[in-house]
Protein backbone atom coordinates (compact mmCIF):
# COMPACT_ATOMS: atom_id res chain seq x y z
CA UNK A 1 0.00 0.00 0.00
CA UNK A 2 1.47 3.27 -1.24
CA UNK A 3 1.07 6.52 0.74
CA UNK A 4 1.94 10.01 0.05
CA UNK A 5 2.23 12.48 3.27
CA UNK A 6 2.11 16.71 1.97
CA UNK A 7 3.73 19.27 4.86
CA UNK A 8 4.57 22.43 3.48
CA UNK A 9 7.29 22.88 6.24
CA UNK A 10 10.51 21.15 5.78
CA UNK A 11 11.57 20.85 9.15
CA UNK A 12 8.48 19.05 10.80
CA UNK A 13 9.06 16.08 13.63
CA UNK A 14 5.70 15.48 13.52
CA UNK A 15 4.79 14.49 10.32
CA UNK A 16 8.46 12.62 10.09
CA UNK A 17 6.58 10.56 12.93
CA UNK A 18 3.78 9.69 11.12
CA UNK A 19 6.31 8.49 7.86
CA UNK A 20 8.39 6.74 9.97
CA UNK A 21 5.58 4.91 11.63
CA UNK A 22 3.76 3.86 8.42
CA UNK A 23 7.20 2.71 7.08
CA UNK A 24 7.68 0.77 10.11
CA UNK A 25 4.63 -1.15 9.08
CA UNK A 26 4.18 -2.26 5.57
CA UNK A 27 3.56 1.49 3.79
CA UNK A 28 5.60 2.29 1.12
CA UNK A 29 5.72 6.17 2.06
CA UNK A 30 6.78 8.79 0.09
CA UNK A 31 6.80 12.57 2.21
CA UNK A 32 6.55 15.54 -0.24
CA UNK A 33 7.83 19.21 1.93
CA UNK A 34 8.00 22.26 0.49
CA UNK A 35 11.72 23.57 1.60
CA UNK A 36 10.77 27.13 1.93
CA UNK A 37 14.94 28.13 3.06
CA UNK A 38 16.20 25.73 1.37
CA UNK A 39 17.71 24.14 5.04
CA UNK A 40 16.55 20.48 4.68
CA UNK A 41 19.18 17.39 3.98
CA UNK A 42 17.00 14.32 3.23
CA UNK A 43 18.57 11.32 4.85
CA UNK A 44 18.34 8.08 3.13
CA UNK A 45 18.37 5.84 6.08
CA UNK A 46 14.52 6.96 7.54
CA UNK A 47 12.37 4.02 5.83
CA UNK A 48 10.61 6.35 3.59
CA UNK A 49 11.62 8.49 0.56
CA UNK A 50 11.66 12.62 1.04
CA UNK A 51 10.78 14.84 -2.05
CA UNK A 52 11.44 18.54 -1.48
CA UNK A 53 10.14 21.33 -3.21
CA UNK A 54 12.69 24.16 -3.10
CA UNK A 55 10.79 27.49 -3.52
CA UNK A 56 11.75 30.20 -1.14
CA UNK A 57 9.40 31.58 0.77
CA UNK A 58 8.65 33.16 4.69
CA UNK A 59 7.36 30.84 6.99
CA UNK A 60 4.23 32.39 9.87
CA UNK A 61 3.72 35.35 7.73
CA UNK A 62 1.06 36.42 5.95
CA UNK A 63 2.85 37.73 2.63
CA UNK A 64 3.33 33.85 2.15
CA UNK A 65 -0.21 33.90 0.34
CA UNK A 66 1.43 35.77 -2.70
CA UNK A 67 3.69 32.21 -2.37
CA UNK A 68 0.93 29.66 -1.78
CA UNK A 69 -0.20 29.26 -5.71
CA UNK A 70 3.31 28.23 -6.80
CA UNK A 71 3.42 25.44 -4.01
CA UNK A 72 -0.13 24.14 -5.21
CA UNK A 73 0.03 24.02 -8.30
CA UNK A 74 3.76 22.13 -7.84
CA UNK A 75 1.85 19.60 -5.65
CA UNK A 76 -0.82 19.14 -7.43
CA UNK A 77 0.74 17.56 -10.33
CA UNK A 78 3.61 15.61 -8.18
CA UNK A 79 0.42 14.23 -6.87
CA UNK A 80 -0.87 13.69 -9.90
CA UNK A 81 2.34 12.33 -11.24
CA UNK A 82 2.33 9.87 -8.08
CA UNK A 83 1.45 6.00 -7.61
CA UNK A 84 0.26 6.25 -4.27
CA UNK A 85 -3.12 4.69 -3.22
CA UNK A 86 -3.75 6.96 -0.13
CA UNK A 87 -2.88 10.70 0.06
CA UNK A 88 -2.55 12.28 3.28
CA UNK A 89 -2.66 16.50 3.23
CA UNK A 90 -1.09 18.74 6.94
CA UNK A 91 -3.25 21.85 7.11
CA UNK A 92 -4.99 23.96 4.67
CA UNK A 93 -1.44 25.04 2.65
CA UNK A 94 -1.66 21.38 1.23
CA UNK A 95 -5.57 20.45 0.98
CA UNK A 96 -6.56 22.33 -1.68
CA UNK A 97 -4.74 20.48 -4.31
CA UNK A 98 -5.14 17.37 -2.35
CA UNK A 99 -8.33 17.36 -3.00
CA UNK A 100 -8.17 17.93 -7.03
CA UNK A 101 -5.82 15.35 -7.19
CA UNK A 102 -8.05 12.77 -4.90
CA UNK A 103 -11.49 14.05 -6.85
CA UNK A 104 -9.68 12.59 -10.42
CA UNK A 105 -7.34 10.07 -9.24
CA UNK A 106 -10.39 8.76 -6.87
CA UNK A 107 -8.09 7.66 -3.83
CA UNK A 108 -8.49 8.10 -0.14
CA UNK A 109 -7.71 11.19 1.45
CA UNK A 110 -6.57 11.61 4.93
CA UNK A 111 -6.04 15.06 6.85
CA UNK A 112 -4.15 15.97 9.65
CA UNK A 113 -5.03 19.62 11.28
CA UNK A 114 -1.83 20.65 13.31
CA UNK A 115 -2.91 24.37 12.81
CA UNK A 116 -6.20 25.24 11.98
CA UNK A 117 -5.50 28.73 9.90
CA UNK A 118 -8.25 30.46 10.90
CA UNK A 119 -7.04 30.81 14.34
CA UNK A 120 -3.49 31.93 13.14
CA UNK A 121 -4.58 35.50 12.97
CA UNK A 122 -4.18 37.67 15.79
CA UNK A 123 -6.48 40.07 17.53
CA UNK A 124 -6.16 43.75 16.34
CA UNK A 125 -6.66 46.87 14.58
CA UNK A 126 -9.64 46.28 12.48
CA UNK A 127 -11.34 43.45 13.86
CA UNK A 128 -14.44 43.02 11.99
CA UNK A 129 -12.09 42.45 8.55
CA UNK A 130 -9.95 40.04 10.77
CA UNK A 131 -13.16 38.43 11.71
CA UNK A 132 -14.39 38.03 8.26
CA UNK A 133 -11.30 36.62 6.81
CA UNK A 134 -11.12 34.28 9.91
CA UNK A 135 -14.56 33.10 8.78
CA UNK A 136 -13.70 32.92 4.78
CA UNK A 137 -10.79 30.75 5.71
CA UNK A 138 -12.63 28.66 8.46
CA UNK A 139 -15.38 28.18 5.93
CA UNK A 140 -13.02 27.07 3.37
CA UNK A 141 -11.23 24.27 5.85
CA UNK A 142 -14.57 22.78 6.98
CA UNK A 143 -16.17 22.30 3.83
CA UNK A 144 -12.39 20.47 2.66
CA UNK A 145 -12.60 18.26 5.15
CA UNK A 146 -15.93 16.97 3.96
CA UNK A 147 -14.10 15.34 1.29
CA UNK A 148 -11.36 13.72 3.81
CA UNK A 149 -11.98 10.14 4.68
CA UNK A 150 -10.15 10.46 8.25
CA UNK A 151 -9.48 13.58 9.63
CA UNK A 152 -6.80 13.78 12.82
CA UNK A 153 -6.68 16.11 15.48
CA UNK A 154 -3.53 16.56 17.79
CA UNK A 155 -6.00 16.99 20.58
CA UNK A 156 -9.99 16.71 21.72
CA UNK A 157 -9.67 20.54 22.22
CA UNK A 158 -9.12 20.93 18.94
CA UNK A 159 -12.74 19.52 17.87
CA UNK A 160 -14.43 23.05 18.72
CA UNK A 161 -12.34 24.64 15.71
CA UNK A 162 -14.23 22.02 13.37
CA UNK A 163 -17.24 22.05 14.46
CA UNK A 164 -19.75 22.01 12.04
CA UNK A 165 -17.68 20.36 9.66
CA UNK A 166 -18.54 17.25 7.96
CA UNK A 167 -16.63 14.45 9.34
CA UNK A 168 -16.18 11.60 7.93
CA UNK A 169 -14.04 9.20 10.98
CA UNK A 170 -12.22 11.35 13.25
CA UNK A 171 -9.12 10.15 15.64
CA UNK A 172 -7.24 12.11 17.82
CA UNK A 173 -3.10 11.39 17.68
CA UNK A 174 -1.24 14.19 19.96
CA UNK A 175 2.05 15.18 18.84
CA UNK A 176 3.87 13.31 20.97
CA UNK A 177 7.23 12.16 20.87
CA UNK A 178 8.61 8.96 20.43
CA UNK A 179 10.32 7.53 24.19
CA UNK A 180 14.08 8.40 24.42
CA UNK A 181 13.71 8.40 28.78
CA UNK A 182 16.39 6.33 30.69
CA UNK A 183 15.61 6.44 33.74
CA UNK A 184 19.47 5.40 34.18
CA UNK A 185 20.92 8.31 32.37
CA UNK A 186 18.42 10.92 33.32
CA UNK A 187 18.71 12.29 36.97
CA UNK A 188 15.37 13.91 38.34
CA UNK A 189 16.97 15.06 41.71
CA UNK A 190 18.95 18.30 41.69
CA UNK A 191 20.24 20.50 44.25
CA UNK A 192 18.51 23.77 45.21
CA UNK A 193 21.64 25.08 45.21
CA UNK A 194 22.92 23.43 41.81
CA UNK A 195 22.46 25.98 38.65
CA UNK A 196 19.21 25.71 36.87
CA UNK A 197 18.64 25.51 33.32
CA UNK A 198 15.98 26.43 30.90
CA UNK A 199 15.60 25.61 27.77
CA UNK A 200 13.31 26.21 24.19
CA UNK A 201 14.03 24.34 21.18
CA UNK A 202 11.79 26.13 18.13
CA UNK A 203 11.09 28.65 16.32
CA UNK A 204 12.71 31.77 17.84
CA UNK A 205 10.52 34.48 17.73
CA UNK A 206 8.46 37.05 20.21
CA UNK A 207 4.96 35.02 19.73
CA UNK A 208 6.95 32.14 22.10
CA UNK A 209 7.23 35.00 24.78
CA UNK A 210 11.07 34.29 24.73
CA UNK A 211 10.79 37.51 25.56
CA UNK A 212 9.51 37.22 28.85
CA UNK A 213 11.79 34.66 30.19
CA UNK A 214 15.11 36.44 29.03
CA UNK A 215 14.06 39.66 31.47
CA UNK A 216 12.73 36.81 34.16
CA UNK A 217 16.23 35.18 34.12
CA UNK A 218 18.38 38.73 34.24
CA UNK A 219 18.35 39.32 37.74
CA UNK A 220 17.99 35.46 39.35
CA UNK A 221 21.12 34.02 40.55
CA UNK A 222 21.50 30.72 39.17
CA UNK A 223 19.72 30.38 36.74
CA UNK A 224 20.51 30.20 32.85
CA UNK A 225 18.53 30.34 29.47
CA UNK A 226 19.10 28.19 26.51
CA UNK A 227 17.52 28.75 22.82
CA UNK A 228 17.83 26.60 19.95
CA UNK A 229 16.24 26.86 16.30
CA UNK A 230 15.44 28.98 13.39
CA UNK A 231 15.45 32.78 14.02
CA UNK A 232 12.38 34.43 12.99
CA UNK A 233 12.58 37.48 15.23
CA UNK A 234 16.21 38.78 14.20
CA UNK A 235 15.07 41.78 16.70
CA UNK A 236 14.79 39.77 19.74
CA UNK A 237 17.78 37.75 19.04
CA UNK A 238 20.28 40.74 18.84
CA UNK A 239 18.37 42.51 21.88
CA UNK A 240 17.65 39.86 24.17
CA UNK A 241 20.70 36.99 23.48
CA UNK A 242 23.73 38.68 22.18
CA UNK A 243 24.06 41.50 24.97
CA UNK A 244 22.74 38.95 27.79
CA UNK A 245 25.72 36.38 29.30
CA UNK A 246 22.80 34.34 31.20
CA UNK A 247 21.37 33.48 27.67
CA UNK A 248 22.95 31.28 25.35
CA UNK A 249 21.99 30.61 21.36
CA UNK A 250 22.61 27.05 20.36
CA UNK A 251 21.76 28.25 16.33
CA UNK A 252 20.06 25.60 13.96
CA UNK A 253 20.11 21.92 15.65
CA UNK A 254 20.01 19.59 12.69
CA UNK A 255 18.49 16.90 13.73
CA UNK A 256 15.11 16.34 16.32
CA UNK A 257 17.58 13.97 18.16
CA UNK A 258 19.93 16.78 19.10
CA UNK A 259 16.87 18.56 20.54
CA UNK A 260 15.45 16.11 22.91
CA UNK A 261 19.24 15.76 23.93
CA UNK A 262 19.42 19.43 24.78
CA UNK A 263 15.90 18.44 26.45
CA UNK A 264 17.40 15.62 28.72
CA UNK A 265 20.28 17.94 29.85
CA UNK A 266 18.04 20.96 30.69
CA UNK A 267 16.46 21.17 33.96
CA UNK A 268 13.24 22.65 33.14
CA UNK A 269 11.18 23.27 29.74
CA UNK A 270 8.68 25.74 29.03
CA UNK A 271 6.02 26.93 26.62
CA UNK A 272 4.46 30.48 26.63
CA UNK A 273 2.05 31.23 23.73
CA UNK A 274 -0.25 34.96 23.29
CA UNK A 275 -3.62 34.55 23.89
CA UNK A 276 -4.60 37.33 21.53
CA UNK A 277 -3.76 34.59 18.80
CA UNK A 278 -6.78 32.65 18.84
CA UNK A 279 -5.40 29.54 18.49
CA UNK A 280 -3.67 29.62 21.58
CA UNK A 281 -6.87 28.32 23.36
CA UNK A 282 -6.45 24.89 21.57
CA UNK A 283 -2.97 24.64 21.84
CA UNK A 284 -1.65 21.22 22.99
CA UNK A 285 2.15 21.56 21.65
CA UNK A 286 5.14 19.14 21.53
CA UNK A 287 7.19 20.61 24.13
CA UNK A 288 4.36 19.97 26.08
CA UNK A 289 4.84 16.20 25.25
CA UNK A 290 8.48 16.39 25.09
CA UNK A 291 8.48 17.59 28.90
CA UNK A 292 6.19 14.95 29.94
CA UNK A 293 8.23 12.40 28.20
CA UNK A 294 11.42 13.50 29.99
CA UNK A 295 10.19 13.46 33.20
CA UNK A 296 11.46 17.51 33.37
CA UNK A 297 9.05 20.24 34.59
CA UNK A 298 7.40 22.40 32.40
CA UNK A 299 6.00 26.06 32.73
CA UNK A 300 3.34 27.22 30.65
CA UNK A 301 1.45 30.42 29.68
CA UNK A 302 -2.39 30.27 31.03
CA UNK A 303 -5.68 30.16 29.03
CA UNK A 304 -4.60 27.02 26.56
CA UNK A 305 -5.34 23.30 26.54
CA UNK A 306 -1.58 22.59 27.33
CA UNK A 307 -2.42 24.61 30.68
CA UNK A 308 -5.35 22.18 31.43
CA UNK A 309 -3.22 19.23 30.60
CA UNK A 310 -0.56 20.61 32.95
CA UNK A 311 -3.28 21.70 35.87
CA UNK A 312 -4.52 18.01 35.20
CA UNK A 313 -1.58 15.89 35.20
CA UNK A 314 0.35 17.81 37.78
CA UNK A 315 3.37 18.22 35.82
CA UNK A 316 4.34 21.78 35.81
CA UNK A 317 3.53 25.12 36.71
CA UNK A 318 0.76 27.73 34.95
CA UNK A 319 1.69 31.56 34.59
CA UNK A 320 -0.04 34.52 32.91
CA UNK A 321 0.67 35.08 29.55
CA UNK A 322 3.45 38.07 29.81
CA UNK A 323 3.46 38.25 33.85
CA UNK A 324 7.51 38.69 34.32
CA UNK A 325 7.24 38.21 37.88
CA UNK A 326 5.12 35.37 37.66
CA UNK A 327 7.73 33.81 35.72
CA UNK A 328 10.24 34.47 38.23
CA UNK A 329 8.28 32.75 41.03
CA UNK A 330 7.36 29.73 39.22
CA UNK A 331 11.56 29.43 38.06
CA UNK A 332 12.36 30.02 41.47
CA UNK A 333 9.63 27.24 43.28
CA UNK A 334 11.58 24.75 41.22
CA UNK A 335 14.57 25.92 41.72
CA UNK A 336 14.24 25.83 45.71
CA UNK A 337 12.09 23.21 46.02
CA UNK A 338 13.68 19.84 44.60
CA UNK A 339 11.05 17.75 45.94
CA UNK A 340 8.36 19.73 44.19
CA UNK A 341 10.64 19.58 41.00
CA UNK A 342 11.15 15.38 41.34
CA UNK A 343 7.11 15.16 41.75
CA UNK A 344 5.93 17.32 38.88
CA UNK A 345 8.43 15.46 36.53
CA UNK A 346 7.37 12.18 37.81
CA UNK A 347 3.76 13.50 37.34
CA UNK A 348 4.48 13.81 33.23
CA UNK A 349 6.61 10.92 32.79
CA UNK A 350 3.91 8.81 34.48
CA UNK A 351 1.30 10.96 32.53
CA UNK A 352 3.47 9.91 28.91
CA UNK A 353 3.49 6.55 29.73
CA UNK A 354 -0.20 5.82 30.48
CA UNK A 355 -2.13 8.75 27.90
CA UNK A 356 0.38 10.49 25.67
CA UNK A 357 2.80 7.71 24.69
CA UNK A 358 3.70 7.94 21.02
CA UNK A 359 3.34 4.39 21.25
CA UNK A 360 -0.26 4.78 21.60
CA UNK A 361 -0.42 7.62 19.21
CA UNK A 362 0.67 4.89 16.71
CA UNK A 363 -1.64 2.47 17.51
CA UNK A 364 -4.46 4.71 16.40
CA UNK A 365 -2.59 5.65 13.65
CA UNK A 366 -2.18 2.21 12.75
CA UNK A 367 -5.94 1.10 13.32
CA UNK A 368 -7.39 4.03 11.50
CA UNK A 369 -4.85 3.06 8.76
CA UNK A 370 -5.90 -0.65 8.56
CA UNK A 371 -9.36 0.56 7.70
CA UNK A 372 -8.47 2.55 4.40
CA UNK A 373 -6.45 -0.04 3.26
CA UNK A 374 -8.36 -2.61 3.80
CA UNK A 375 -11.10 -0.80 2.12
CA UNK A 376 -8.86 -0.19 -0.72
CA UNK A 377 -7.10 -3.23 -1.22
CA UNK A 378 -10.91 -5.01 -1.29
CA UNK A 379 -11.50 -2.13 -3.83
CA UNK A 380 -8.33 -2.72 -6.36
CA UNK A 381 -9.18 -6.87 -6.11
CA UNK A 382 -12.48 -6.11 -7.45
CA UNK A 383 -11.15 -4.19 -10.33
CA UNK A 384 -8.65 -7.10 -11.27
CA UNK A 385 -11.25 -9.30 -11.31
CA UNK A 386 -13.57 -7.76 -13.49
CA UNK A 387 -10.46 -7.11 -15.78
CA UNK A 388 -9.54 -10.14 -15.98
Amino acid sequence: MKVILIRARAIDPAVNKVAKTLSENGYDVKLLVWDRQNTLSVKDNEGYTTCKFGFKAPYDKLTVIFHLPIWWIYEFFFLLKDKSNIIHACDLDTLIPAISAKLIKRVPLCYTIYDFYANNLPDGRFQPVRRFIRGLVAGAEKLGIGFTKILFLVDEARYEEVSGARINQLAYIYNSPPDYFDANKTNQLRNAAAELTAFYGGVINRLRGLQFMARAIQDLDGVRLILAGAVHDEAFLDNSVLTSRKIQYLGWLPSYEDVIKETLKADILFRLSDPKIPKTKYESPNKLFEAMMCGKPIIVSDGSSMADIVRNENCGLVVPYGDVGAIKEAILKLKDNPELYQGLGRNGRRAYENRYSWRIMEQRLLDSYSQISDKVSKKTEKHKSRAS
